[in-house]
């Protein structure tokens, strides 16, 4: 099944034409576009990127600790990438309602949630132990953002994967997936399958529950590459390197087989920049924000969205060391996303 409507891709890049033929015209013949065409119904799944944490004004709701999203959300004047694609809509001339869904700290789905619950990071109460309620994953995509996605949807963004992979890497450095390098890459490939059955049931559940929109998602960075990484012992920066590229490489890059386009953040050098994080190293401040609002417009009025790249250098971290097996025991401090 097709989730991508080229149908909705089309009515999109025809309001572009019609908003280059205005700005081309005389003004003694103006052109006007069709009122509805220029419509927009906008819902964001996301964490706490589609709530601005890092940026210098996110919603109210971008607290890290926060289980419920909020509808209202972005506040006027609010940063981030999913106001700032909505003000993007309207710059370029369409009529933007937006239902944000995102909630911070959120993962992909219940069963990642519960491999991330089962063990505290170094500056929980419990290192890698069960984690306290105040300190637990609040949330998941399928069962927290889905069901409330707008039916008259016409827009849907989705970007998820970050908070996974901490929680897998979490997950492997407190001993899931035992102390060899072999037992270690089994676990990895286990969680990013069950990541892809996640992701497969959200762009479906989402497409069934919005049948007229238009989607566009995001992959992920190598995590391994972002600042709050980059000093990391080599065996960490390897797992993480190990999750998102797989995340990738063997999940959401394959969409764009199905029409659906992505965001290649994993191959755009920006997306390593320093000058565009929060920080934490981790999430993206307003200048990262506004990147990748404009990297989803430009996916979403191509009529030929670009694939992303199936090789390049951001996805190898700069050392030549063979594979290291994550050392077990210690929880790590990684972020939420």
């Amino acid at each position: 099944m097709e989730f991508y409507r080229k149908s909705g891709l089309v009515l999109i890049a025809i309001a572009a034409a019609f908003l280059a033929a205005c700005s081309s015209s005389s003004k003694s013949t103006p052109v006007t576009p069709p009122p509805k065409l220029l419509h927009i119904a906008y819902t964001a799944i996301g964490a706490s990127d589609a709530v601005g944490y890092g940026a210098s004004v996110p919603c109210t709701t971008a607290s890290p600790a926060v289980g419920a999203a909020d509808p209202t959300c972005p506040e006027p004047g609010a940063d981030g990438y999913v106001p700032d694609l909505r003000n993007d809509f309207l710059t370029v001339g369409f009529v933007a309602a937006l239902q944000d869904l995102g909630i911070s700290g959120a993962v992909i789905g219940p069963d990642i949630q519960a491999t991330g619950n089962m063990y505290d990071s170094i500056t929980g109460a419990t290192p890698c132990q069960p984690r306290p309620p105040a300190d637990a994953i609040p949330a998941n995509f399928l069962q927290n953002e889905l069901p409330n996605v707008n039916p008259a949807a016409t827009f849907i963004t989705i970007f998820a994967g970050g908070n996974d992979v901490n929680a897998i890497v979490n997950a492997l450095a407190c001993g899931a997936g035992g102390a060899t390098v072999a037992s270690q890459t089994a676990f990895i490939t286990a969680e990013v399958t069950a990541f892809g059955e996640d992701f497969a049931t959200l762009v479906g559940g989402a497409h069934k529950l919005a049948p007229s929109a238009t989607i566009v998602v995001a992959n992920i960075p190598n995590f391994a590459n972002v600042p709050y990484a980059l000093q990391a012992p080599a065996s960490l920066r390897q797992a993480l390197q190990a999750v998102s590229v797989a995340i990738d490489t063997d999940v959401i890059n394959t969409v764009a087989a199905k029409g659906i386009p992505v965001v290649d953040l994993e191959c755009n050098p920006e997306t390593y920049d320093p000058a565009n994080f929060y920080t934490d190293g981790f999430h993206p401040n307003d200048a990262g924000y506004a990147i990748l609002a404009q990297l989803f417009l430009q996916q979403a009025l191509s009529n030929n969205p670009a694939a992303p790249q199936s090789q390049c250098s951001e996805q190898a971290i700069s050392t030549s060391a063979a594979r290291q097996a994550l050392p077990i025991g210690r929880a790590l401090n990684l972020p939420r996303y």
